[in-house]
């Protein structure tokens, strides 16, 4: 009960840095001036402040989240995060007639995703496992991950992918997923032992990764090409390893795993959703890409420390 509160308490930092630091960039980064004046304009902001203070508080109650809980558990209730960011982020943009309010296709993906977790969770029962990371699993998955990601950016590079938002997008989706599980074992470690643990360099080069490639995916088309596959395969990813690397368990038998599988796609279709739907209110009347724009007061919101799940929104 403890980590499943933790990890709500993150959600709605997480959230709440999302939408405020939206806010802060988009009365900021808009007028005249160079890139830079308005960048200083934005860093003077107490609204950007107190985004990337919030951002920050939620990174914290997430470890605090994995130091007391379950991967299993803590993973998946990140994702109200995107419930919590719309509704926040609706509730702003009332009083601005300029700005398009959730549809109701947002809504219904946004229920789903809380009918998924509320199955998944009361399906899976998790049971405890090592509270440590064993076996192989953990650093075959990165170094898989380090050689697949190499392997996509060099055929993005090359201009070989005819999706290359949806492949970057994926291989972030990947990291933040790993990044959850990294952090859990360098937790599970003593502080004396983080100067030599491996985990402790891995998270930081696959956070630093799956930034990068989430960035380089958002550049590289639009963003309703991106945003679902990186929201969805984050949670995915993590459940999946939480077993091989922590011996975590869920329930047995055949109804549990049907209702556990059941959740898990509610989950993941409400995630895809909702970041769906807020990609086709940029995408224009009569079809095609969105315009092409890189000033982030006039759309995709300014990142708080969790660039991925909340990406969709403000």
């Amino acid at each position: 009960m403890t980590a499943a509160l933790l990890a709500l308490g993150s959600a709605m930092a997480y959230a709440v840095s999302t939408v405020i630091g939206h806010r802060a960039a988009t009365s900021a980064l808009t007028g005249d001036g160079p890139g830079w004046a308005r960048a200083g304009r934005l860093l003077r902001r107490p609204g950007f402040v107190l985004g990337q203070t919030l951002g920050a508080l939620g990174l914290v109650l997430h470890a605090a989240a994995l130091a007391a809980g379950l991967v299993v558990v803590v993973q998946p209730i990140l994702c109200v995060g995107l419930v919590l960011a719309l509704a926040l982020g609706a509730l702003a943009d009332r009083r601005h007639r300029d700005r398009p309010l959730p549809g109701r296709g947002q809504w219904w993906a946004a229920g789903m995703v809380v009918a998924g977790l509320v199955v998944f969770l009361t399906s899976a029962a998790p049971t405890a496992g090592t509270g440590s990371a064993v076996g192989w699993a953990l650093p075959v998955t990165v170094g898989a991950f380090a050689a697949g990601s190499a392997a996509v950016g060099s055929a993005v590079h090359r201009g070989r992918l005819r999706r290359p938002a949806a492949a970057l997008a994926a291989c972030s989706g990947l990291a933040f997923g790993l990044t959850g599980v990294l952090l859990k074992a360098v937790l599970s470690l003593p502080v004396t032992a983080w100067p030599l643990a491996w985990p402790v360099y891995a998270l930081a080069g696959v956070g630093l990764a799956g930034t990068a490639l989430a960035q380089w995916s958002y550049a590289a088309g639009p963003l309703v090409q991106s945003q679902p596959m990186a929201s969805a395969l984050e949670p995915v990813v993590a459940v999946a390893l939480a077993g091989p690397v922590f011996a975590e368990g869920v329930a047995g038998g055949p109804v549990a795993h049907l209702a556990q599988l059941t959740g898990l796609v509610l989950l993941v279709v409400g995630v895809i959703g909702v970041g769906r739907f807020a990609g086709d209110r940029d995408v224009p009347a009569g079809g095609g890409d969105p315009p092409e724009d890189d000033d982030p007061a006039d759309g995709d919101p300014v990142l708080p420390v969790r660039a991925p799940l909340l990406a969709a929104h403000g």
